[in-house]
């Protein structure tokens, strides 16, 4: 009969569900931010049954994957391609982990170094928060010139804020035809220090620095005057889209990102001179991410960077800013303890008792984790084999487990992993799993009857079909029975010098598999 439901086969015919792989890890290297790179590993089916991977996991969002099939046939290889496509430059190290369809997991490491294709920013490497901050300081600080506040006004308008020999202000989107400072000054149009020179006391070179500088309307200038910049709900005063009010500065959209990142320049560069920044650093981050840099704002920051030898680098590098949290102040690295797991709940189906499988939990924080090895069960109907002790920060901990119980049915018990001090949290795992029943899909399955001969110590059957490929027997226990020789009929096989108890066979042809027992007294 043809059936999709639990059969009462024996389990380790079909438990066995394993795979190879070709490479535990995948090491991709350097590869630049502005490209990608493909590996593969070749996962093989090295059992006579048919597997689906049925899901498929990593852990960083610059790794993705692609299987070409979920179907492993008995015996067939397919490759999991892994793509790195880093955004930032740092060091990564992550997982892939998939899960077949008798519920075991299969880890892949994944490795590899995001590099910008510019070595101006070389030092920013892995770094992040304080060390990212300090590092580009020094890096927009070295062999900086300083034009002085008359010379960069002169560059302004001849030729970094100058397109077609026109001027437009950044607040109001006025336009007016001069390339000279004195054209400036005719045309009611003076130069803006997005950072208030009053704070700083016109100091230079802040002053001079044109990262911060830009070309407005001398009445829009006067309205900003040292405001802080924010979100107006109530304008007092508006124009081209910029507005003040409530003490609040708001530039118009094409203008918001250019000045946040002339604000976090400013700080990174100098100094939060009177805190300035702390209370506009939430609105400004936001319009940096939503406004992102122009070509407009790329030309402007090489222009500057021939005159001045320095860049800003949140328009070289927008992402910069996911690896800082402060601006203003100190930038302390928060300790982010964090653990994922790629299934809820773990379904091994069916299963011989002397199977072991495997279960990982990724550390997907910043802290490496040690002293992990607490792995305990809740009813002990599992066991635990081993639980590494230790994972680095974006690498795994692998929990073994086994399978105490031997009758026919089905269990199961919690996995707990109390990762408290490392994590922040006690994983619980529920794991189930089926001894004796196999869940078989579109299998034809019949019954033969056997005999078991105690004197001559042979097994024979009854209605044995003619084109059978494969014999196998099993203890009770799940142990598979090495027989030295069997007849080519099939029908008269040998079965000297086993113990007493219960044995199952499991005949198949290409289409069908039969099922018996026999007890050996």
């Amino acid at each position: 009969m043809r059936i999709s439901t639990f059969l009462l086969l024996f389990i380790a015919a079909w438990s066995q569900a394993q795979v190879n792989l070709s490479s535990a890890q995948l090491d991709f290297g350097d590869v630049y931010t502005t490209a990608d790179k493909e590996l593969a590993v070749n996962v093989t089916n090295t059992t006579s049954n048919t597997l689906e991977i049925d899901k498929v996991k990593v852990f960083h969002t610059d790794f993705s994957y692609s299987v070409p099939s979920a179907t492993l046939a008995a015996g067939a290889t397919k490759k999991v391609r892994v793509t790195f496509k880093p955004k930032h430059n740092l060091a990564y190290n992550s997982e892939l982990i998939f899960v077949l369809s008798d519920g075991s997991e299969h880890r892949i490491d994944l490795v590899g170094n995001g590099r910008f294709e510019d070595s101006y920013y070389n030092a920013t490497f892995n770094k992040s928060h304080e060390d990212l901050k300090s590092a580009l300081k020094s890096i927009i600080s070295a062999g900086y010139t300083n034009l002085g506040y008359s010379g960069a006004r002169d560059k302004m308008y001849s030729d970094i804020d100058n397109v077609d020999g026109k001027v437009t202000c950044v607040y109001t989107g006025r336009v007016a035809t001069f390339n000279t400072r004195s054209g400036a000054n005719s045309n009611n149009f003076n130069c803006e220090h997005t950072w208030p020179q009053s704070l700083f006391n016109k100091s230079e070179p802040e002053r001079a620095d044109i990262h911060h500088l830009f070309p407005t309307d001398n009445p829009a200038n006067g309205r900003r005057g040292s405001y802080p910049f924010g979100i107006v709900s109530s304008a007092n005063w508006s124009e081209g889209g910029s507005k003040l009010g409530g003490g609040l500065f708001e530039p118009r959209d094409e203008q918001k990102g250019a000045t946040a990142r002339a604000m976090m320049y400013f700080a990174l560069r100098y100094q939060d001179y009177s805190n300035f920044i702390d209370g506009q650093e939430a609105v400004l981050k936001q319009w940096h991410i939503d406004h992102g840099p122009s070509a407009r704002d790329v030309q402007r920051n090489n222009k500057i960077y021939t005159y001045q030898k320095n860049r800003n680098p949140f328009v070289d590098h927008p992402e910069f800013i996911e690896r800082i949290n402060k601006i203003g102040s100190t930038d302390v690295k928060p300790t982010i303890k964090q653990a994922e797991t790629t299934q809820t709940a773990v379904n091994f189906k069916s299963v011989a008792p002397a199977d072991k499988r495997d279960i990982y939990i990724v550390n997907t924080g910043n802290v490496d984790w040690t002293g992990a090895s607490n792995a305990t069960n809740s009813s002990g109907r599992i066991n635990i084999i081993s639980t590494d002790a230790s994972a680095a920060a974006g690498e795994a901990i692998k929990i073994t487990v086994g399978f105490t119980e031997t009758a026919e049915g089905t269990y199961t018990d919690n996995l707990t992993l109390n990762l408290s001090s490392q994590a922040g949290k006690i994983i619980i795992i529920p794991v189930t799993y089926t001894i004796g029943l196999v869940d078989v899909e579109n299998v034809v399955v019949k019954r033969i009857k056997s005999h078991y001969s105690p004197l001559r110590q042979h097994l024979s059957f009854n209605d044995m079909p003619e084109d059978v490929e494969n014999i196998e027997i099993y203890t009770s226990g799940g142990k598979q029975i090495l027989l030295d020789e069997i007849y080519s009929s099939f029908t008269d096989i040998p079965f000297r010098g086993h113990g007493q108890g219960v044995y199952f066979v499991v005949i198949k042809t290409k289409t069908e598999v039969f099922t018996s027992r026999f007890l050996v007294y």
